[in-house]
């Protein structure tokens, strides 16, 4: 085999973090050196919180609107500071290959600023993938319908995207952790994503899964799921896999009607040959689509922290498949969802959902009154906080 090849010169690779949660990833992922790598750009209305962090490269947006002052946790505002600074933002982006967008819906930057990011990526074809979490329950529920709001707009200019919920984090890490733990270890998960991503996307293997199969795979049209495992063994390699296929975190879509999976395998030292033969047959006895595609990555990396670590992307995973009410949280893998959109500017005016025609809410709890409509009648996040809520 060929000497592994580090870095791919050619592909720029554009992490954009929105409002104060994604300026902190961001900021996670420059003092994890990665700013090497990929463009680490930082946006927000809050002055303050901008010159906090030490990413190099920052956009205060809406400075005539805001003050500096931050949206002050509406989405109209976050929208509009984003429409005065579409030119700068449009710079900021114009020569990437890919972007990443990463923020925390909910409150008025990042709910309001992305979706015209998104858009602008797609006029200028640039591949645009969005990891966002959703709020607390116990921020309210007026956060929460601004947080959903907020996906619906988005899905509509982005390729892809990935939600990740930060009370089904709360269960997982138990009741008795604290607030600021709780809240480093949701960007933690944001931060390890991000960067299972860039080092696929960013080096090239001894099998490479480059821009174009990326692309590819982003293609296809309905639910998608992303997750990661990792093992400290060749031994355990099919227990990485089986982590990457069932992430506790985030989402209940199911992988078996995927059409397009990326398997990516990240490596310390050479793999034998019948392990990653194996990893790919295990995935495709989980696959009832028997045309699926499955784009395989190998990368050496002599640095990594594991022996062995696997990232799976999978899209274009039918509807009826992803609502499973008897799947248990801990067996949850994070969702990523593409769409066919065009570049009609989301009408983040409506900061409030719409529930006439679906399930209402309950006080402030994640319950629901079903009135009888067809599942296939509510948006897909709704419908998985159902499925949650009844776990």
């Amino acid at each position: 085999m060929k000497e592994l090849l580090h870095g791919n010169p050619e592909l720029l690779i554009t992490v954009i973090g929105i409002g104060g949660c994604g300026c902190n990833t961001v900021n996670m992922l420059h003092e994890n050196n990665l700013s090497g790598q990929v463009n680490l750009i930082a946006v927000n209305t809050d002055l303050a919180a901008l010159n906090s962090i030490n990413v190099e490269k920052k956009i205060l947006i809406g400075e005539n609107l805001t003050n500096g002052y931050g949206a002050g946790a509406d989405p109209d505002i976050g929208f509009q500071a984003a429409q005065e600074s579409e030119e700068l933002l449009r710079n900021a982006i114009v020569d990437s290959d890919i972007v990443i967008i990463t923020a925390g819906f909910g409150g008025g930057t990042g709910t309001g600023a992305s979706p015209l990011v998104a858009k602008i990526c797609r006029e200028l074809k640039i591949n645009c993938l969005a990891i966002v979490t959703l709020p607390f329950e116990s921020e309210g529920q007026k956060r929460l319908d601004y947080a959903l709001q907020g996906i619906d707009d988005i899905k509509e200019p982005i390729h892809a995207f990935i939600t990740l919920s930060n009370d089904l984090l709360l269960k997982g890490l138990g009741e008795s952790v604290g607030l600021f733990s709780a809240f480093n270890q949701s960007n933690e998960v944001l931060k390890n994503l991000l960067i299972a991503l860039v080092q696929m996307l960013n080096e090239t293997g001894y099998v490479n899964v480059d821009k174009n199969d990326f692309s590819t795979i982003l293609s296809y049209e309905g639910e998608s799921i992303l997750g990661v495992g990792k093992a400290n063994s060749e031994e355990e390699a099919f227990d990485a896999l089986d982590q990457a296929l069932n992430n506790p975190l985030v989402s209940i879509a199911n992988i078996d009607t995927a059409k397009g999976i990326i398997f990516q395998l990240f490596c310390k030292s050479e793999p034998k040959l019948s392990t990653y033969n194996g990893l790919i047959d295990h995935i495709r006895t989980k696959i009832t689509n028997q045309s699926v595609l499955i784009v395989p990555g190998v990368t050496l990396d002599p640095n990594l922290s594991s022996e062995i670590e696997i990232l799976i992307i999978g899209s274009g995973i039918s509807s009826d498949t992803t609502v499973k009410p008897t799947i248990k949280i801990a067996e949850q893998t994070p969702l990523m969802s593409t769409t066919e959109a065009d570049t009609t500017v989301p009408d983040i005016k409506k900061t409030s959902v719409d529930y006439s025609t679906a399930p209402e809410y309950l006080d402030d709890e994640l319950s629901f009154v079903n009135q009888g409509e067809s599942l296939t009648d509510i948006p897909a996040i709704t419908r998985k906080l159902m499925a949650i809520n009844r776990l």
